[in-house]
């Protein structure tokens, strides 16, 4: 017996894929069709707004050295409250800053007084060239020992107070009430102005946060200040935290083509349960509605089986069942939460049965495209 040509074996191989196919799917030509419904109800809906966020401090301080020099003692650490001024440790500067001091405190003394004389002087001078008293000369030699009088008076002044800049560093201090976030230094390390991990990480009080949230370009016109968010936290997954919007962000981030905006919302944290860092889960709330007749979201997204006569129909909402036939029903939708969107208007009352998915063959297989995404509706 001869083999069947390569093609005609592979034409007959589509060909039962094709049929199991179609019987898998569809059911057969014989398939009974059940529609599933659900009722109109009255109730509350809340539309919202999805997205992830990130705990941030209010304000955060991050603090460097400014000399180079080593570690001798720490007074502050991890998780400590810390006032604006607070030392939070103290290092070894460079040797003589001490000295360095009192050194040019000393010259600015004798400067401040060399400075006084010069001026009496040429005040002196001043009159008497005014009197015709003295020579253009003598006058501009008054002038020129004043100014150089002065000059040295403010050099004096900017060495002290250098050096005073210098040994103040060797006081690592707070700039800001808050608490300490990181502490990345130990006693006897040796630190320089260029390191580029910051001595301390502070933060500002941290019964108030800030949540950083990404919202996608699509929805960031349903936002605006002042709004109630409501997000939870992996570290208590049954507690909801509220907050409020304070500032939506004018400069988008874009990312893989993805346009994004930061809203940042302010979160109460009286307990501090929560803590800088951690990620969220947020729920925006943009409008509430009570008492208003919703639909199951599930039916707007409802597309009938090409079996059904009125698979032809197009541009409908919702569909219902009239003697077991889809009849078409034109409404006009509302806001929308998970679940539920609300009837603005159209021949539908509460109680009232549409169709939301359809079974082929006794409930074995769901029709192709009965939940078909659509945008959400708001």
């Amino acid at each position: 017996m001869k083999n069947l040509p390569r093609s005609k074996l592979l034409y007959a191989l589509v060909a039962v894929v094709v049929i199991a196919g179609y019987f898998i799917f569809f059911g057969g030509s014989k398939g009974e069709i059940k529609y599933v419904t659900q009722k109109i109800e009255r109730g509350d809906i809340t539309s919202l707004v999805r997205a992830s966020g990130t705990l941030k401090p209010t304000k955060e301080a991050r603090i460097y050295s400014q000399i180079n020099g080593t570690i001798k003692e720490i007074h502050s650490e991890v998780n400590d409250e810390v006032k604006k001024g607070q030392v939070l440790a103290l290092m070894e500067g460079p040797e003589g800053l001490s000295g360095d001091v009192e050194y040019f405190k000393e010259i600015l003394k004798k400067t401040a007084t060399d400075l006084e004389i010069s001026t009496n002087s040429h005040e002196a001078s001043k009159r008497l060239y005014e009197k015709e008293l003295i020579s253009r000369e003598e006058f501009n030699l008054s002038l020129s020992e004043y100014s150089a009088a002065a000059a040295a008076r403010e050099k004096a002044q900017a060495d002290l107070d250098t050096a005073q800049r210098k040994l103040d560093a060797t006081r690592i201090t707070s700039i800001l009430d808050g608490v300490v976030l990181e502490k990345n230094i130990i006693i006897g390390e040796q630190i320089h102005p260029n390191k580029s991990e910051p001595l301390y990480v502070l933060a500002e009080n941290p019964r108030t946060l800030h949540l950083i949230s990404n919202v996608s370009e699509a929805d960031i016109g349903k936002i605006k200040e002042g709004q109630d968010v409501l997000f939870r936290v992996d570290a208590f997954p049954d507690k909801h935290f509220s907050a409020k919007v304070k500032r939506v962000a004018n400069s988008p981030r874009i990312k893989n083509d993805v346009v994004t905006y930061d809203v940042t919302c302010l979160v109460e944290n009286s307990e501090l349960e929560l803590k800088p860092g951690m990620t969220a889960e947020v729920k925006k709330v943009i409008s509430t509605k009570k008492n208003v007749l919703k639909v199951p979201t599930a039916a707007l997204r409802f597309i009938p089986p090409k079996s059904s006569a009125a698979a032809t129909e197009a541009g409908e909402n919702v569909w219902v069942l009239k003697q077991g036939k889809l009849s078409p029903v034109v409404i006009k939708t509302g806001i929308s939460d998970d679940f539920h969107t609300e009837i603005l208007s159209g021949p539908l009352s509460e109680g009232d049965k549409i169709v939301v998915e359809y079974t082929i063959s006794g409930g074995t297989n769901k029709g192709p495209g009965f939940a078909l995404p659509q945008p959400k509706r708001f």
